[in-house]
């Protein structure tokens, strides 16, 4: 299972997670499958807890996650989880309190950060007709094959087929 966390990059963020909010892919990290609920709890202390308070293995990946210079997870910001053999990633969005469980992926992508929250993934510019003819952008993660593995990323987020999702060359 593969689990993203996306920071809500909009200046009202600590107000909490709305749809025009733009959301960046700045985390992900790889679990066995397991309850997608307790693996939400799971990243939300990773984040934010002092590494000493840790177990071992979720040290490493709260040390990685901070390695790289990022907040803690906060209101506003989102999760993500890509299950074994699932085609469509499933959203949640943090209000402070509470993980609230998201029916669409997040519609508004930023592909560039603050000092406190980095880009993850390659900037790729799309378009789905099937969703309509908005063109747009965001990061997502290729593993071997760029273009294709690019395509199937673009979809899974969107709960699309991949050969629904069109790439635009950059220039």
């Amino acid at each position: 299972m593969r689990n993203t966390i996306w920071h809500d990059v909009h200046r009202d963020h600590y107000d909490g997670y709305q749809d025009h909010h733009p959301m960046l892919r700045v985390f992900s990290y790889e679990v066995p499958d397991a309850d997608p609920e307790t693996e939400l709890w799971q990243a939300v202390e990773m984040f934010n807890a002092p590494l000493e308070f840790l177990a071992s293995c979720d040290g490493a990946t709260a040390l990685a996650y901070r390695q790289r210079g990022l907040r803690s997870f906060s209101a506003g910001d989102g999760f993500s989880v890509l299950e074994e053999n699932s085609t469509a990633e499933r959203f949640w969005t943090s209000n402070g309190l509470q993980l609230l469980p998201r029916t669409t992926a997040f519609a508004h992508l930023a592909i560039e950060g603050r000092s406190v929250s980095k880009p993850l993934g390659e900037p790729v510019t799309y378009v789905i007709p099937t969703l309509g003819d908005q063109i747009r952008q965001g990061l997502f993660e290729a593993r071997t094959n760029v273009h294709l593995d690019l395509q199937k990323a673009i979809a899974v987020h969107h709960g699309v087929e991949p050969d629904e999702v069109v790439i635009i060359p950059m220039r």
